[in-house]
């Protein structure tokens, strides 16, 4: 079966404004992409690829983690993101689990301050991206706080065990 292509859908140039603090961290992105180290690790992730084995996939995962939370890092720690922490409050719990040994599951809560004293609230459930290889709840905890101010949500932010260690 061939693959449909759309005329409209996916086949658009994006039009709008970009703010100029995002145009700047895009700028960041493209000359960290031409280093010789960035270069150097994606030939590495591609030698990976081609010889799939348990000591392999370690290293693929290990490289793509000190590339990735670096870049994360900074997305979260912009200025401009900022007023999720301060107009939430946070609270955690764990979720106890017997499965593969003991392990408690992290949850972080966050609740919009104009929300506190409400019973009835919406909520959003949050597995943090990655792959289910890296990051971690810490590591998307801005953008979630963002979220619940955004939406107007109370925010449960789930970490869990990373493979390939846990599997």
């Amino acid at each position: 079966m061939s693959r449909v292509v759309s005329k409209n859908l996916f086949n658009f140039k994006p039009a709008g404004q970009m703010d100029d603090d995002v145009k700047t961290m895009d700028a960041q992105f493209e000359e960290m992409m031409k280093t010789p180290e960035v270069k150097q690790t994606i030939d590495r992730w591609k030698e990976l690829e081609l010889n799939p084995d348990p000591e392999n996939d370690m290293e693929f995962v290990t490289l793509m983690r000190a590339m990735m939370i670096p870049f994360i890092k900074s997305i979260t720690e912009n200025e401009a993101l900022k007023y999720g922490g301060e107009q939430t409050t946070t609270t955690s719990f764990k979720v106890p689990t017997t499965h593969e040994g003991d392990f408690d599951v992290p949850v972080e809560v966050y609740t919009p301050k104009n929300l506190e004293k409400e019973t009835k609230r919406a909520a959003y459930v949050y597995a943090h991206g990655g792959g289910a290889v890296a990051l971690s709840a810490e590591d998307v905890r801005t953008g979630s706080q963002c979220v619940a101010v955004d939406m107007n949500v109370v925010v449960f932010n789930v970490d869990y065990r990373l493979a390939p260690e846990t599997k």
